[in-house]
C-alpha cells in the first residue's frame, strides 16, 4: 500500500510539470447553480465573474444570486472574494480555491457583522478556448461569535469575455 501511495504522490507532483498550462481568458462571466447544505438544503442561481491575471492564479467574485426557500436576492453573497490556484493537467483544469468574506447588515435592532472563510476544489472542463463547464465542492465557515459550517456544491459555465 505504501508503494502505491508513493507512486500516486509522484504522479501528482511530476505530471503537472510536463502538462501544458491551458490558456484562460483574462475575464470570464458565467451562470451557476448552487446547493447549500447546512442542516437543510438551499438552492441558488447566480452569476459570477472570474479574473485570471496570471497563468496559474485567478480571482472570483459572485455578482448576483437568487436563493430559494426563503427567496432572497443578493449582490455578492457574504461579501466574499475567492482565489483560485490552477493545477495544470492535460485535458482538464483542476484548481484549489480559498475565499474570505465580510458582511455587515442591519437587523432592525442594530447592525450585525458576519465573516466567512471558504475552501475547496474545482474542475473546469473546457469545451473550446473561450467556454468551459465547471463543478466545485467547497466548505464554508461563517460566524460572528458562534460559527456555522456549511457545504456548497456549485456547477455552471464560464464564458471568456476578454482574452
Amino acid at each position: 500500500m505504501k508503494k502505491v501511495m508513493k507512486i500516486l504522490v509522484m504522479l501528482f507532483i511530476i505530471s503537472p510539470l510536463f502538462a501544458d498550462a491551458a490558456k484562460r481568458p483574462l475575464i470570464e462571466l458565467g451562470p451557476k447553480g448552487t446547493l447549500y447544505i447546512n442542516g437543510g438544503v438551499d438552492f441558488g442561481l447566480g452569476v459570477e465573474a472570474v479574473v485570471n491575471p496570471l497563468e496559474k492564479v485567478g480571482f472570483r467574485i459572485n455578482l448576483t444570486e437568487i436563493t430559494f426557500d426563503p427567496t432572497t436576492f443578493c449582490f455578492n453573497r457574504d461579501g466574499s472574494i475567492d482565489a483560485f490556484v490552477y493545477i495544470p493537467l492535460q485535458s482538464m483544469q483542476l484548481y484549489a480555491l480559498a475565499g474570505v468574506g465580510l458582511k455587515t447588515h442591519d437587523t432592525g435592532a442594530g447592525t450585525q457583522t458576519r465573516y466567512s472563510i471558504s475552501g475547496g476544489l474545482g474542475l473546469n472542463y473546457p469545451l473550446n478556448p473561450r467556454t468551459c463547464l465547471f463543478a466545485e465542492p467547497a466548505v464554508i465557515i461563517t460566524g460572528n461569535g458562534d460559527t456555522d459550517v456549511s457545504f456548497r456544491i456549485s456547477a455552471g459555465a464560464r464564458f471568456g469575455i476578454i482574452e
